[in-house]
């Protein structure tokens, strides 16, 4: 599903001046997700009268093999502030989010960044060149993202760019941009919960109490674990002859079975013990992660 709007503008797919120069990407492919957390981060922006008229964060994703596909998966916020004279970007936070996702294991990495407006100005030149320098040696992405919604409702246009230097002593508010191909990329299973966002909102009506049936999930369940228990202390008290297969089924329900013959009770307490430690230490950094983000906005958000 293609995200540009429409544009007279002709995209050149040119060859590289030299052998040792990357060729700009051809497609840019971008996850609905992305595009949620961008209008987001952009309805949470501050109202004052001198606060910036848009707002920027970096895009992270994956590239193709030979560099021709950008596939954007992941986006977060970097706070900034600009006005007719300067532009000022919190360079160390971004820098901070990006250890923080490296200690989570996150795969994808930099591939540019995105801006809440749909012009491009020589700020936009100036934050173009810091983040190559981020993507080096590959080129940095720019997605730009009309947020203005007419009556009819057309808008919301979702445009790609890369740059390229100009001049003979190239600076950094001295580079043109040029267009790149936008579209949107889901897996199949995603496609049900988008139409449902996409679709018009229906007639509210009332609905069965979930207590019910909540009830009905935990009586059950307390039925197996009652059967469970007996067929366990029936075993233990030898009023019952042991069935491996059941105890196998036993032991992978607990989370952690292995096939290894005399493993006791005390094997299994600390298998558990190191399954709850790596569970919460993994809840313990995402959690950090999203409320570095939440702060990142709430600096944003006036008091």
């Amino acid at each position: 599903m293609s995200l540009d709007t429409s544009s007279s503008a002709i995209h050149l797919n040119l060859p590289p001046t030299s052998s040792s120069q990357l060729r700009p990407p051809t497609l840019i492919t971008v996850h609905p997700s992305v595009i949620a957390s961008i209008l987001t981060h952009h309805s949470r922006r501050p109202n004052e009268a001198d606060s910036s008229p848009r707002v920027i964060g970096t895009l992270m994703g994956s590239r193709s093999e030979n560099g021709q596909e950008v596939d954007v998966r992941a986006c977060f916020a970097v706070p900034h502030k600009e006005d007719e004279n300067q532009i000022a970007v919190d360079m160390p936070f971004q820098q901070g989010m990006m250890q923080l996702l490296g200690k989570t294991g996150a795969k994808e990495s930099i591939v540019g960044w995105y801006a809440t407006h749909p012009t491009l100005n020589a700020y936009s030149a100036l934050i173009q060149n810091y983040f190559s320098g981020e993507t080096s040696p590959h080129p940095s992405v720019h997605l730009t993202i009309d947020t203005e919604l007419d009556p009819s409702g057309k808008g919301l246009g979702v445009k790609g760019w890369v740059s390229t230097q100009l001049g003979l002593s190239p600076k950094a508010e001295n580079c043109a941009f040029l267009p790149v191909p936008v579209v949107i990329k889901y897996a199949e299973s995603e496609r049900a919960a988008l139409d449902l966002l996409t679709a018009p909102a229906p007639t509210p009506s009332p609905s069965l109490p979930p207590l019910p049936t909540l009830s009905a999930s935990l009586n059950q369940l307390s039925t197996l674990i009652d059967q469970c228990l007996s067929y366990v202390q029936s075993v233990n008290s030898g009023s019952q002859s042991p069935d491996p297969e059941v105890g196998r089924y036993l032991l992978e329900g607990l989370g952690r079975w292995s096939s290894a013959e005399g493993e006791d009770e005390g094997g299994i307490k600390a298998g558990l013990q190191d399954t709850l430690t790596v569970s919460y230490l993994s809840n313990l950094v995402r959690s950090q992660v999203e409320l570095a983000g939440r702060l990142a906005l709430l600096q944003q958000t006036p008091a």
